[in-house]
C-alpha cells in the first residue's frame, strides 16, 4: 500500500479509536488543566497549575489545539479528552508508517496490520481509556529516536528521544541502547537528548519549582501496593515503604549495565530493538505498580523488531499482545500472576538468546531505506 494511504489509515485509525473508546479516567486529576488552560491561550497558568501533571510539556503542546477545536465547537470535558487524544494515537499510526518505509514488508496487509497494532492494541486502547493518551506518543517518539539512532541519524535521534524524554520521564531507559546504536561519538545522542528535554521542560520548573519537584519525586516513586502483572506479586502482596521507592530507580540504572554487557557481547547497531524491548520488559516485571498501559513501549518495540526482521506476520508482538490480553482479562488473582510470570521469562530469554552475537549477525541484517 502507498505511504500515503496507509498514513490516512493511520490518521482515521487513530480519530475512530479515540471518539470509540476514549474514557477520562485520570485525566481530570492529571492533565486536563494544564491543557485546558494552553488551548485557551494561558501559556502562565499552564505552566503553574496545581498539582502539575505527571507528565512533560510535550502532549500538552500537542494536544492544546485538538482541545481549543473542541472548545469551540462546544464540546464537553469528554469530546474534549477524545480530541486531545488524536494526535497522541496518530503518533503512534506515524511510527509504523515510517518503520515501514525503513523496514519494508513483504505484503501489504502486514503494514495495515502494524497500524493497528500501533494504533489500536489493548495497551493503546487502555492507556486512553484509563486517561493517559500520552504513553502512545512517548512510546512512539521513543521507538522512533532509537530506529533513528540505528540508522546513524544523531541529530534525528537526540531530537525524538529528547521529545520523548519531555513526554514521559520513562522514556531515559532508551537512551544507553541508543548510544550503543548510534556509533562513535556516543555521547552526543544523549547529550542532545537530555538537553532538548531540560530545555522545554526548564518553563515548567521556573514557573513552579515547588511543584516541579513534587511531580518529579511522584513520578520516580512507587506506591507499597503491588499489581498482579508484575513479578513481585509472586514474593508479596505489599512491599516495604523503602523498597518500594528504590524500584524506579533501580529499573532506570539497570539500563545501563545491560546495555555494556549486551556492547561487550558483540551487539551492533542492528540489533539493538531486542535489547530496547528487554529494558522495557524488565521495566514492566519489575514495577510493582504494572499497569496494563505500561506494556506499551515493549508492544511497539517488539512491532519494529519485528518489521525488521521481516516476518511473515509480526508474531512477537501479536504473541506478546495475546499473552497480555489473557493476563488482564482472562485470569485472576495468583494464576493470573503465574501466567504473566511464565510468559514474560519466556519473551526475555528469547530477548537475551536474540541479542547473540551470532544471532545477531545471522538473522538481523535489515534493508534500510534512507
Amino acid at each position: 500500500m502507498a505511504a500515503h494511504r496507509l498514513s490516512a489509515f493511520a490518521v482515521l485509525s487513530a480519530v475512530a479509536v479515540s471518539l470509540y473508546r476514549g474514557a477520562l479516567g485520570d485525566y481530570p486529576n492529571d492533565a486536563a488543566r494544564a491543557v485546558d488552560a494552553l488551548s485557551g491561550g494561558h501559556v502562565l497558568r499552564a505552566l503553574t497549575v496545581r498539582p502539575q501533571p505527571l507528565m512533560g510539556p510535550v502532549s500538552i503542546m500537542f494536544r492544546a489545539p485538538f482541545v481549543a477545536a473542541a472548545h469551540a465547537f462546544g464540546g464537553g470535558d469528554l469530546v474534549s479528552y477524545r480530541a486531545g487524544a488524536i494526535p497522541c494515537l496518530a503518533a503512534g499510526g506515524m511510527l509504523a508508517v515510517w518503520l515501514l518505509r525503513v523496514f519494508p514488508a513483504r505484503r501489504p496487509v502486514i503494514g495495515l496490520l502494524a497500524v493497528l497494532l500501533a494504533v489500536g492494541s489493548p495497551a493503546a486502547v487502555n492507556a486512553l481509556d484509563v486517561g493517559h493518551p500520552e504513553e502512545v506518543l512517548a512510546a512512539a517518539l521513543t521507538v522512533a529516536g532509537v530506529v533513528a539512532a540505528m540508522r546513524s541519524r544523531t541529530v534525528a535521534a537526540a531530537a525524538l528521544l529528547g521529545l520523548a524524554l519531555a513526554t514521559k520521564q520513562w522514556a531515559v531507559i532508551a537512551l544507553p541502547p541508543a548510544m550503543l546504536a548510534v556509533g562513535r561519538p556516543r555521547w552526543r545522542v544523549a547529550a542532545g537528548a537530555v538537553g532538548l528535554a531540560a530545555l522545554l521542560t526548564l518553563p515548567q520548573a521556573i514557573a513552579d519549582p515547588h511543584g516541579f519537584a513534587s511531580v518529579s519525586q511522584h513520578a520516580a516513586t512507587s506506591t507499597n501496593e503491588v499489581f498482579v502483572q508484575s513479578w513481585c506479586y509472586l514474593v508479596a502482596r505489599t512491599l516495604p515503604g523503602w523498597i518500594a521507592q528504590l524500584t524506579h530507580p533501580a529499573i532506570v540504572l539497570a539500563a545501563v549495565p545491560v546495555t555494556v554487557l549486551a556492547a561487550r557481547r558483540g551487539l551492533r547497531a542492528d540489533g539493538v530493538l531486542p535489547l530496547l524491548a528487554l529494558l522495557f520488559l524488565i521495566r514492566c516485571v519489575f514495577d510493582p505498580v504494572d499497569n496494563f498501559y505500561y506494556h506499551l513501549p515493549l508492544l511497539l518495540t517488539l512491532l519494529a523488531w519485528d518489521l525488521q526482521a521481516r516476518r511473515t506476520l509480526p508474531w512477537a508482538s501479536l504473541a506478546a499482545t495475546a499473552c497480555l490480553v489473557e493476563t488482564n482479562s482472562f485470569l485472576t488473582g495468583l494464576q493470573s500472576s503465574v501466567f504473566y510470570f511464565v510468559w514474560t521469562a519466556l519473551l526475555g530469554a528469547t530477548l537475551i538468546g536474540t541479542m547473540a552475537p551470532r544471532a545477531v549477525g545471522s538473522r538481523l541484517r535489515p534493508a534500510y531505506i534512507a
